[in-house]
């Protein structure tokens, strides 16, 4: 059931007006919240419940565990059991088949070619946000940073808490739980300020990031064969405006959700495009991916403390794992070694930050670009098709394939004008808004609605679903 499509809204609809009268008591509207969240997963494929069943069951008992002993042993083959139960359902479901192709290569290679089994199933919508976000709670509980939940209901509304759990953001049980603490408060600020992020994000993917992937996007990396080098250059400006607009208008419907239901979600994007330094951009870029790697797994790794080798190789392996979560194929783990050693390079021989206005624009201008270069190994279909792609970019006078046309030309000012139109402005009109009577709520939902499905027929799924 996709976000940007009739069924999503129906749903909505009824959930939150069956959830309306239920709020004010605490079993009723968490058991209806895990309910139709239940539903909502079970869409795609029944079968993926047993997986997340699992996931929570397991989760849930060593976080039990974790409460009752303080012996640093049975703690830490606790979190051993729980990390690795986890991990086992993540690596082969996700990876199984990415795993036994590799081998079956690595043995023909060798001469010894053996025909290995393959995992008989597509990739369970959202196992690498849920299983990280369980993660993070059976962690944090070794930790001792956080309390265990209240009950299997707590934790289960938790993990499959439906505006978040098929991609993202990534949520903390210290940032959640205590939410299912207290009776929600809904008011109509909250009400409309959900409503106007759901459609904001609607709009940012439907018109904007579907308009730009079936316009350009899709048509170039299905045949990048004889592009020129400007328009590599302007489809790697629309990639990274497509992936924007397409996963930061997820979480704007996500967050917007959850707000109709009293829940607050993280902040998962902060205007990327304007960071001047790649360290920069990952902070402001699903910051509830990259703090996650950073506290779960790069500063366990040591993170900045030790040499400045040390730190080098922690950072390198941290986006190296990162590129791997995005995808089980090697050109992710290429996109995220890429990333990765980016990141030791400016920081290692990167220009001290400017002061002036040209130079923090050059700034920006330069970290764009690098994260754009890095962006032909996450779209492209094979090493060959990101090898022609990287080859044309150095050449600026093959004749033109005719890919960019005066309207996608037309959607991809818009997607930037978008982005850097000032926060204010957009805090300004959501909390206007939030404000407006029921009639003009009402009235704005049927237009922006009427307006949407004009762009239906490019609809297509989110792109961090494959993930």
């Amino acid at each position: 059931m996709l976000f940007n499509s009739l069924d999503f809204a129906l749903f909505l609809a009824l959930a939150w007006g069956v959830w309306r009268v239920l709020h004010r008591w605490r079993l009723p509207r968490l058991g209806w919240l895990l309910l139709v969240s239940a539903f909502f997963y079970g869409c795609w494929r029944p079968w993926y419940l047993i997986l997340v069943a699992i996931s929570i069951g397991m989760q849930y008992a060593v976080g039990r565990g974790l409460a009752r002993t303080d012996h640093p042993g049975h703690r830490r083959a606790l979190l051993i059991a729980g990390v690795t139960g986890d991990l086992t359902l993540l690596g082969i479901f996700k990876y199984g088949n990415f795993l036994l192709v590799s081998a079956e290569a690595a043995l023909a290679a060798a001469g010894a070619a053996t025909p290995l089994p393959r995992v008989s199933t597509e990739l369970p919508v959202g196992i690498s946000f849920y299983t990280f976000q369980s993660l993070s709670y059976t962690i944090d509980l070794y930790r001792r940073r956080i309390a265990p939940a209240r009950s299997l209901l707590d934790f289960g509304t938790y993990v499959l808490f439906f505006p978040q759990l098929v991609a993202g953001p990534i949520v903390r049980a210290r940032e959640f739980l205590p939410q299912l603490e207290r009776p929600p408060r809904v008011d109509r600020g909250m009400l409309g300020a959900g409503l106007f992020l759901i459609l904001a994000g609607l709009a940012k993917k439907m018109i904007l990031a579907d308009t730009l992937l079936t316009w350009v996007v899709r048509p170039f990396f299905e045949n990048p064969v004889g592009r020129n080098g400007w328009e590599v250059l302007g489809t790697l400006w629309a990639a990274n405006f497509q992936v924007y607009c397409d996963f930061s208008g997820y979480t704007d419907v996500a967050t917007g959700a959850a707000l109709l239901f009293g829940y607050r979600l993280p902040l998962n994007f902060n205007r990327p495009f304007r960071s001047r330094s790649p360290m920069e951009h990952w902070r402001r870029w699903h910051i509830s991916l990259s703090t996650w790697l950073r506290d779960y797994l790069y500063i366990p790794l040591g993170g900045s403390r030790g040499s400045a080798f040390r730190t080098d190789l922690n950072l390198v392996i941290t986006f190296l794992l990162g590129g791997l979560w995005h995808g089980a194929g090697w050109t992710f783990v290429v996109w995220g070694l890429y990333n990765g050693v980016l990141l030791v390079v400016w920081r290692r021989w990167g220009p001290a930050p400017a002061q002036s206005l040209p130079g923090k624009a050059l700034e920006i201008f330069c970290t764009f670009h690098a994260i754009c270069l890095g962006l032909v190994f996450l779209h492209a279909h094979s090493f060959e098709d990101a090898w022609l792609t990287l080859a044309a970019l150095g050449d600026l006078t093959a004749p033109s394939t005719g890919l960019f046309d005066p309207i996608a030309i037309g959607f991809l000012g818009a997607a930037v004008a978008l982005h850097v139109t000032p926060q204010s402005w957009k805090t300004t009109l959501q909390a206007g808004f939030a404000q407006a009577p029921a009639w003009a709520l009402g009235l704005a939902v049927v237009v922006v609605g009427a307006v949407l499905s004009l762009f239906s027929g490019m609809a297509s799924p989110f792109f961090y679903f494959q993930f």
